[in-house]
């Protein structure tokens, strides 16, 4: 069987096609889609998941512009077979806006901007079908009031003899709002109101939905801020993002991934396929976003960043984290930088040193009430920066899914930290602590550094500084690296340690540590040699609760600092 190629981080399902590369399936998600009572679709997905490539997908699907392209580009795909073909099948017109670029950084600007999407849009509509005359285009005013900009083009089409239906498809409905929502929440507000221009534009479309002209609706996005604020203008769609049986329909399964792998680059001998997943796993895996489903879903994008890197010589790359990611430690601080200080603090406390938040979910943001902190933790799951780990009735317990998610997260921590501080962590320190590590299995330069870093930033007073605080500073040190996979409160059979810091593929050094943290404050100075005994007892239980593989190469250490910034570290054996 001929290899396919590695997809290119494209949207275009034709262009995927055309290249021969390997398209994960997701044509058998049409039929569920038909069999709804619903024709009026939303789907929320963080960025990078694929929903654009969905789209283009069921536009190839019904658009009647590609019907004679159909067994190209569907043939070998579940909906290719006669059998689960549908009967709408290249059955409509097909109209495509995508809101993804608009213009926010002047309020004023905005509108023209959406508009000129909107255009473009129409103008692609009239090149795909020439039964409609197109010279008004030419006419439009980019400044005027995008609902009558839509009227007067539906209108037209409506009048046209020919009585083809649209589907129309949204991408990233919602991108340009949720700048706004980050940044300018006046803004925002008025323009998704009651009388806002958003909402009126999604009134026009609910208006030709029922003359029957708009028959089918599919829109994406990520957050549903603008869709619930326009609820009462367009209350005829269908949120379908946490139905289990739309899970997969973007990202990779496990499954999914294993079969793109074989279909592109695996070779017996070549490398050992269990181990590049087990190892995939850690960084891109994750995602669940139906509390029904115990299914968890990789990052596309990250996936297919690593794969074409990896089979250029089929060894890891020196960078685990696609550069377009890395940025995104931003939005966690856009998120949480409407609420008050102590629920900011507490969110990052609780993620940061237990693993897991509990709160609820909002389904529906209303900006008549104050914002919540249950409100920042659900659109730090809506951006795919955590993810459900549980549910207990309406409690959600949220965890961070992956690795890549934990980097960005330690990021976040780490420039609060020196903006508070007025002070930068020294990267050529970090990495020397990382190198010693990973190469000599010594932990002096990480000590030594995080007493420097104790001495300058600032946990309000020492007098309410603990060891919580403490194991902050150590993993803001020893996360942003791709030699380990650092995990805090990791479980032993003999309880949660501390810090585990565990090679990754990349690390061609031998040595893992455990490390146990204990702080002592100046008054419980006299205790150092109980601390030390009982702390020392408890490593070497958790060392002794670990299987005889991991121990070959484990480093077992209790760290104390006590005295304001003295430190005394013992390796346990």
């Amino acid at each position: 069987m001929k290899m396919k190629r590695i997809p290119s981080l494209t949207s275009n399902f034709a262009g995927l096609i055309s290249e021969n590369a390997c398209y994960v399936d997701k044509t058998h998600f049409i039929p569920i889609l038909e069999k709804l009572n619903f024709k009026y679709l939303f789907f929320l997905r963080p960025r990078r998941f694929g929903k654009s490539l969905l789209l283009s997908m069921l536009e190839h699907y019904y658009g009647i512009q590609h019907k004679e392209q159909f067994d190209h580009l569907f043939g070998e795909y579940f909906i290719g077979n006669g059998e689960n073909t549908t009967s709408l099948k290249n059955s409509y017109h097909i109209l495509h806006l995508d809101f993804s670029g608009i213009t926010t950084e002047q309020p004023e600007g905005i509108k023209k901007s959406f508009n000129s999407k909107v255009l473009k849009g129409f103008k692609e509509f009239y090149d795909n079908y020439n039964d409609f005359d197109r010279s008004h285009l030419s006419d439009i005013d980019l400044d005027t009031e995008p609902a009558d900009f839509l009227l007067t083009i539906l209108s037209d089409i409506q009048s046209n003899s020919v009585k083809r239906p649209i589907y129309l498809f949204i991408d990233e409905y919602d991108h340009f709002t949720n700048e706004l929502f980050a940044f300018n929440t006046v803004h925002f507000k008025e323009i998704v109101s009651r009388n806002g221009w958003v909402r009126k534009f999604y009134e026009v479309i609910k208006q030709f939905m029922g003359s029957g002209l708009i028959d089918r609706f599919f829109a994406t996005g990520v957050t549903p801020v603008t869709l619930d604020s326009m609820t009462s203008g367009f209350n005829v769609a269908k949120n379908i993002t946490f139905s289990e049986e739309f899970h997969e329909m973007a990202g990779f399964s496990e499954n999914e991934l294993e079969g793109l792998i074989r279909a592109t680059i695996y070779e017996d001998g070549k490398f050992d396929l269990e181990s590049v997943i087990d190892e995939m796993r850690a960084w891109y895996n994750g995602s669940r976003f139906s509390p029904d489903t115990n299914t968890k879903i990789y990052n596309p994008q990250m996936v297919i960043s690593f794969l074409s890197d990896f089979s250029l010589k089929y060894r890891f790359p020196r960078e685990m984290v696609d550069v377009n990611v890395t940025s995104d430690y931003k939005k966690i601080s856009n998120i949480l930088k409407p609420l008050s200080d102590d629920d900011s603090n507490l969110i990052v406390d609780e993620v940061l040193s237990n693993g897991i938040i509990s709160e609820g979910l909002t389904i529906q943001y209303n900006f008549e009430r104050n914002y919540t902190k249950t409100d920042a933790v659900s659109l730090l799951f809506y951006n795919g920066l955590l993810t459900i780990d549980s549910v207990v009735l309406d409690r959600y317990n949220y965890v961070i899914p992956n690795y890549v998610m934990q980097q960005l997260y330690w990021e976040f921590f780490r420039v609060l930290k020196e903006d508070e501080n007025n002070f930068s962590f020294d990267t050529l320190q970090m990495k020397s602590i990382i190198e010693e590590l990973a190469l000599e299995g010594k932990v002096d330069k990480l000590v030594g550094y995080a007493q420097k870093v104790m001495k300058v930033i600032s946990f309000r007073d020492l007098q309410n500084f603990s060891e919580k605080n403490l194991k902050m500073i150590f993993m803001t040190l020893l996360a942003g690296t791709n030699a380990f996979f650092v995990k805090s409160e990791s479980e032993t059979g003999a309880g949660y340690v501390d810090i585990y810091i565990k090679r990754t593929k990349t690390n061609p050094g031998e040595h893992d540590h455990l490390i146990e943290l204990k702080y002592i404050k100046v008054s419980d100075k006299k205790t150092l040699d109980k601390i030390k005994s009982e702390g020392i007892a408890q490593v070497q239980k958790y060392r002794n609760s670990l299987p005889d593989e991991e121990l070959k190469s484990l480093h077992t250490w209790l760290i104390i600092i006590y005295d304001k910034f003295e430190a005394v570290f013992i390796e346990v054996k």
